[in-house]
């Protein structure tokens, strides 16, 4: 049993490193095999046990960079990171504890290999990836699908999210399995092939088309660290960076600064916003988005998008960071988090529901940090919106694979709704992102930069603009169903024979 637990350790890196930034994606395929493999004749107990090892380790590995933010950027001592992460490590491990109960728990009730790993094994598993994409905020960070964001399985994407990827990985896992223990070989193959041609077919389909004109954009990314970010000693010389890089963004049709690009609130900077209105008419620039937070009259605070010039609004974030930008505990932890000069503020919501920016008949669908993660509340924008903005803040990172890990994803929004991406990071990545989710221009990371580029804004719906994630739900009912009737047909079959 310990070689197992070993083994569970080695299939989190090989998950890991089917991620971004090393992009091995036939690791996680590799990986989900071995894990059944281990674990299909174990007890449903002892799966859950190494499924749970497996989670623990996947994500107390695959979010070390989390100790940067605590104990570097934020001054937290080591203990403290190490407790949080291992808390966030235990709290995802529990769904994967639950999938390998469930999964095995099936195998003995039904007594089928063939039907457990076809039927059962890859709808559990997305079942429980969707639970932990929204349950108790909700974190969907190493879900399966976003392995293959480029890859042939690319074509299923505009057609059932990344949920649907997620699903077809972990099929392709079992297929897998059922070829190595040679249990009819070349039919599986045929289905993994088949499963690979369809989506070679699938990327050939353009599910949206070209609105308007090519649009000029140009994305600053500030390069400044979080150490620096809000000294007062750096408050000038951050104002006067951006101020320049609008200067020399000559007739833009779209500039976009990243999160909290000015340390202050908006009401505080009044006069140096005039400055940049002024800026904005002489150098014919139409609308510029910048990341900022904002005060309500109730004296909230929200991290906000303020865009100036064709159109004035604010767009306040509405999915916050847990223990980044609230802090759901006692207010003695949080007087505690204030001794150690640690982060306790609370940032207040955004509504759910807010009109989108518009640059002449162009909608423009915002978000901000990690907003565009959670794939079904994009979709709130559609298919109204003809491009997607994400602003960023990589920073409280380092130089870490965070800024790669949540890319990835950011590039599979560009993917299910075929809409252009532009999304601008302080430290992080900057780029512009085609429908097809593939890289049209990205600047170096970590250092001052600007991408001046174009767009083509975007129009029409893919499957998963119309259906969401109700097509995934409809197929993971419908296996489960197909599997359970096979099975009694099996047993009739028995009975009768």
């Amino acid at each position: 049993m310990i070689k197992k637990y070993s083994a569970t350790f080695v299939i989190a890196l090989l998950f890991i490193l089917g991620f971004e930034p090393f992009n091995l994606y036939l690791l996680p395929i590799l990986g989900l095999c071995l894990l059944f493999f281990i674990t299909l004749n174990e007890s449903p107990k002892k799966a859950a046990s190494l499924f749970f090892s497996f989670g623990f380790f996947l994500f107390g590995i695959g979010l070390y960079w989390l100790y940067i933010s605590i104990s570097v950027v934020s001054g937290g001592p080591f203990w403290l990171s190490i407790f949080l992460i291992s808390l966030l490590a235990v709290s995802m491990a529990i769904y994967y504890a639950l999938t390998g109960f469930l999964i095995v728990f099936s195998y003995k009730k039904y007594n089928s290999k063939v039907i457990t790993l076809l039927f059962f094994a890859p709808s559990i598993w997305v079942v429980m990836e969707w639970f932990r994409g929204f349950l108790f905020s909700g974190f969907p960070w190493f879900t399966l699908g976003y392995s293959q964001t480029s890859t042939w399985l690319t074509g299923w994407a505009p057609i059932g999210g990344v949920y649907l990827l997620s699903f077809i990985t972990a099929l392709s896992s079992s297929l897998l399995l059922l070829i190595f223990l040679n249990i009819k070989p070349y039919r599986y193959l045929g289905i993994i092939f088949s499963i690979y041609l369809c989506s070679l077919f699938l990327e050939s389909i353009e599910w949206t088309e070209s609105k308007g004109d090519t649009l000029n954009v140009s994305l600053v990314q500030g390069g400044i660290v979080q150490e620096k970010k809000w000294l007062r000693s750096e408050f000038n010389n951050t104002l006067n960076l951006y101020k320049k890089s609008l200067m020399v963004s000559d007739s833009m049709d779209l500039v976009i600064w990243p999160e909290v690009a000015i340390p202050a609130l908006s009401g505080r900077v009044k006069p140096y916003l005039e400055e940049l209105n002024e800026i904005m008419l002489s150098k014919n620039i139409q609308l510029l988005i910048m990341g900022i937070n904002t005060l309500d009259e109730e004296r909230n605070v929200y991290n906000s998008i303020l865009t100036m010039g064709a159109d004035n609004m604010i767009y306040n974030k509405r999915h916050l960071v847990p223990f980044g930008e609230y802090f759901p505990v006692p207010d003695f932890i949080k007087d505690w988090l204030q001794e150690m000069k640690l982060p306790n503020n609370d940032i207040t919501k955004g509504d759910f529901i807010q009109r989108m920016p518009k640059l002449n008949d162009i909608f423009i669908a915002t978000s901000i940090c990690f907003e565009d993660i959670f794939a079904s509340e994009q979709l709130i924008f559609q298919p109204e919106a003809n491009v997607l903005v994400n602003i960023t803040n990589n920073a409280w990172f380092g130089e870490s694979i965070a800024s790669e890990q949540h890319f990835q994803m950011s590039r599979m929004r560009a993917l299910e709704t075929g809409r252009f991406l532009l999304r601008t990071s302080n430290t992080g990545i900057t780029a512009i992102v085609k429908p097809d989710g593939t890289i049209q221009e990205q600047l170096d990371p970590y250092e001052f930069s600007i991408l001046q580029g174009s767009f083509q804004p975007m129009q029409g719906l893919t499957p998963y603009i119309k259906f969401g994630n109700y097509l995934i739900v409809i197929l993971v009912i419908f296996m489960m169903s197909l599997g359970y009737y096979l099975v009694l047909s099996l047993k009739k079959k028995e009975t009768n024979g």
